[in-house]
């Protein structure tokens, strides 16, 4: 029972690493001579059992930087939207250092937090719609040169017929006088022979 209790640490927990407590972000202080991750955290009543919502997880070190982009930060200053924001470390030692950057991508992929993919999915977004717009360019020149191709087949094929002309003849079929334009019905010739 002891060694159950011995292994019981307080603090928030992401997957299988067991962060500090979240401390207000006013107080936000990294580790001497330690290496490892920290989170930035929002309050939420939605998760459990922390009531904290993951934003964006970060690296530090002894050799690394613990930086957020502009972009990153602005993108969880909107979604804090004036409420509190939160912090808790999780140190590695740091001969551990490459295993942080793995660690770090294993809890971005369960959690999703919405700065860490604001500024990885915006560079990972922009080259994949490069790709499709170079696809759909190419596939557009394909069709155009198909259709221009069919369309000259369809002229070689179609032979030239002529043109009917629209519109009154002057001398309509079943017409009894010769002079044109003066179609008289058969009952007013009938009349006009009969005087």
């Amino acid at each position: 029972m002891n060694r159950l209790l011995a292994r019981t640490t307080v603090g928030i927990r992401f997957a299988d690493y067991v962060f500090s407590d979240p401390a207000p972000l006013g107080r936000f202080s990294l580790p001497q001579h330690a290496a490892g991750l920290y989170v930035l955290l929002l309050p939420d009543p939605g998760w459990g059992p922390w009531h904290f919502q993951p934003l964006f997880f970060g690296e530090f070190g002894s050799q690394r930087e613990a930086s957020m982009s502009q972009a990153q930060q602005t993108c969880c200053l909107k979604v804090a939207a004036g409420r509190s924001l939160y912090f808790a470390v999780y140190a590695i030692p740091d001969q551990h250092g490459w295993t942080i950057s793995g660690i770090k991508k294993q809890l971005i992929g369960r959690y999703r937090p919405v700065s860490n993919f604001e500024a990885v999915d915006g560079t990972e977004l922009a080259q994949k719609l490069d790709i499709l717009e170079n696809k759909i360019a190419a596939q557009d020149a394909v069709l155009k040169c198909a259709l221009a191709v069919i369309g000259q087949m369809v002229q070689l094929q179609q032979p030239e017929t002529r043109k009917k002309i629209a519109g009154f003849r002057s001398d309509p079929a079943g017409s009894r006088h010769g002079s044109p334009g003066a179609w008289i019905p058969d009952s007013l010739t009938a009349v006009g022979r009969s005087h």
